[in-house]
C-alpha cells in the first residue's frame, strides 16, 4: 500500500502521508466497512474522487493510530472535518499526487499541502502583503509556502470565513522550517506557529494549537 508514513508529532498528535497509486474500487475497499460515503463521494468532482477518498482511507488509519472506535468522520457548517461526540481534532489536505492528515486527541490541528507550481506566483495579489512578497521574493516555492501557510492557518481558524489578504499574516523566524502566522479579525487576533517542509515535490504546513487560551479580544467597546 501506498501509505508513505504516520510520524508522532508529539505525545497527542500523529501526522499522516499518502501517495496516490491506487484506483477509485481500491480505496473504496481500503476504508473501513462501517464508513458510509457514497453520498458525500457523488458531491465530490470525478476529477477530484480519488484524493478525496485517499484523504479519508488516511484518517481512518491515522485514527487507528488513537482509538478502536468506529467513528465517522464528518464536516460542520463551516466545512471543517471533525468526528462527532469525541475528543480528536483532525485537518486534511490533498493534491493528485498526496494526501496529508493531521490528527490530535487533545490540541485543534490545521495542515496543507501544495505542489510547487506557477499557480501562486499568478495569484499572489490576492493572497499576500506587499510586506508578505518582501519575503518570498517572487520565488515559486517561497510564493506557494506561503499559499500553503495562509490555507493551515484557515483551516485551523475555521469558525468564519476570512480574506487571505487581510486576515491572515505570516512572517519569517529565526527558526528552520517555522514561520509565523496571525489570525487577525474584528474581535480576534493570535500567533500561531507554522511548520513547514518539503515532500515530494509539494510544500507541506501545518499548526498545532497548544495554547487556545492565548487568543487577544481585540474588540473594541
Amino acid at each position: 500500500m501506498p501509505l508513505l508514513h504516520i510520524n508522532t508529532l508529539d505525545p497527542h498528535t500523529k501526522i499522516g502521508f499518502w501517495e496516490l497509486t491506487e484506483t477509485l474500487e481500491e480505496l473504496r475497499e481500503a476504508l473501513p466497512g462501517y464508513v458510509a460515503i457514497d453520498q458525500r463521494l457523488a458531491q465530490v468532482h470525478a476529477k477530484r474522487q480519488r484524493e478525496w477518498l485517499a484523504s479519508r482511507v488516511l484518517v481512518y488509519r491515522v485514527l487507528e493510530e488513537f482509538t478502536p472506535l468506529p467513528l465517522q468522520l464528518l464536516r460542520n457548517q463551516y466545512g471543517k472535518p471533525y468526528f462527532p461526540d469525541s475528543r480528536f481534532h483532525v485537518s486534511i489536505s490533498h493534491s493528485p499526487k498526496l494526501a496529508a492528515v493531521i490528527l490530535s486527541d487533545k490540541y485543534e490541528v490545521g495542515i496543507d499541502i501544495e505542489l510547487v507550481s506557477p499557480k501562486a506566483l499568478r495569484v499572489q495579489e490576492k493572497f499576500l502583503t506587499d510586506e508578505e512578497k518582501n519575503y518570498t521574493l517572487a520565488d515559486e516555492r517561497e510564493t506557494c509556502l506561503y499559499w500553503s501557510a495562509k490555507e493551515t492557518l484557515y483551516k485551523l481558524y475555521s469558525r468564519k470565513r476570512l480574506v487571505f489578504k487581510e486576515n491572515l499574516g505570516v512572517a519569517p523566524t529565526d527558526e528552520p522550517n517555522v514561520l509565523q502566522g496571525r489570525v487577525q479579525t474584528e474581535n480576534f487576533s493570535k500567533l500561531y506557529r507554522i511548520y513547514h517542509d518539503t515532500l515530494h515535490e509539494h510544500v507541506l504546513t501545518y499548526c498545532i494549537d497548544k495554547a487556545p487560551d492565548q487568543a487577544i479580544n481585540s474588540k473594541k467597546p
